[in-house]
């Protein structure tokens, strides 16, 4: 099973995985090639519950103004969009994935009001430092105060639900920001059935106990089972479709099945064709399938590139997101022309 790290040193972690993703892809270097190490270049973290990552800087459309502004407004976004208006974030390829609030990118460059940025643990062919793209500078902040304490705290992973709230108030009668099922904040007490958190740029807040769970780092989150991972998906039925979503407003197929591993403490390819080549799995015989295993679709009559995946939850059944159309959904299993084939990433026993 692979393991992430946390913050700091979960960046070290990733860059060595997708590096092996891009040597298997056949982007290795010569034998015998002389390397000098790469400047790492600046971290920032997202400072909005959930940062989409544009294709480019004129990827955006009018209609996607809720997405682009500090803070943002992923409900009311989606509820704007028609779904043509959804179908055009994949037609028009505008969207590459998203990150969520607390966590640390890569900044690349700068043009404007915009950063160029990769993404440490989503592991991509694309880039070895972490899925590529743009997001407004406006949704990123720089504390080295956080910072620290992301990278040696305990924190208060959301699991519970596909969305929760943070407060302002030991109470808890005072929102601050809905924040997305797999964020991860430090830790700082917890004070009846309360727990205190750092944020990025917004001091101290509060979260409900009973909408996360506390570790002292990544690998104390229990191995999951395949039951377990089931179960977890299952919490977002009915949760909308949305292309390259990765948080509890808005799933694409891909982004779905990545959160509920990576919520789980298994890291695993951001896309659906990392997912099933390049990310460490076994490949399974449609006999011999078993809950929580991945199941892709290719086109040209499954030989030719994957563009699907879904999760097996047993008795010939699976849970995917779909599409535009769509909202995450139990369906059964499609074992059709453009089956591809499953990927296991349990270990035995689990």
């Amino acid at each position: 099973m692979t393991r992430k790290l946390r913050f700091g040193g979960r960046l070290a972690t990733v860059a060595v995985a997708v590096a092996t993703v891009a040597a298997t892809a056949g982007f290795a270097p010569a034998a015998g090639a002389v390397q000098s190490a790469p400047a790492t270049p600046p971290i920032e973290y997202v400072d909005v519950s959930v940062a989409t990552v544009w294709t480019s800087p004129d990827s955006p459309r009018p209609i996607d103004a809720p997405a682009l502004t500090n803070p943002v407004d992923p409900e009311k976004w989606l509820a704007g969009m028609t779904v043509d208006d959804k179908r055009g974030l994949t037609s028009g390829n505008l969207t590459q994935t998203q990150v969520l609030y607390g966590h640390p990118v890569y900044v690349l460059a700068q043009q404007g009001d915009w950063a160029e940025v990769a993404v440490p643990g989503q592991a991509t062919p694309k880039n070895s430092l972490g899925y590529p793209g743009w997001v407004p500078k406006a949704q990123l902040t720089s504390n080295p105060g956080y910072a620290a304490l992301a990278a040696h705290s305990s924190f208060a992973l959301v699991d519970q639900a596909p969305t929760a709230w943070l407060y302002n108030d030991l109470g808890r009668r005072s929102k601050a920001l809905k924040i997305s099922v797999n964020t991860r904040l430090p830790e700082l007490a917890r004070v009846g059935d309360s727990v205190l958190v750092y944020t990025p740029d917004h001091g101290t807040k509060w979260l409900a106990a009973a909408d996360v769970s506390v570790y002292k780092s990544e690998a104390d989150i229990p191995d999951p089972t395949g039951a377990d991972l089931v179960n977890f998906a299952k919490k977002f039925i009915d949760v909308p479709y949305l292309w390259a979503g990765r948080a509890g407003f808005g799933f694409d197929c891909s982004g779905f099945t990545s959160t509920v591993y990576e919520a789980n403490g298994i890291a695993i390819p951001r896309d659906s064709g990392a997912q099933a080549t390049y990310g460490g799995g076994t490949k399974v015989d449609r006999a011999d399938l078993q809950p929580g295993d991945l199941i892709f679709y290719a086109r040209n009559n499954g030989t030719g590139s994957i563009y699907h995946v879904a999760m097996y939850i047993g008795d010939q059944q699976m849970i995917e997101a779909y599409d535009a159309a769509t909202p995450v959904r139990i369906t059964p299993a499609r074992f059709n022309a453009d089956y591809w084939g499953a990927v296991r990433y349990l270990t035995a026993g689990h």
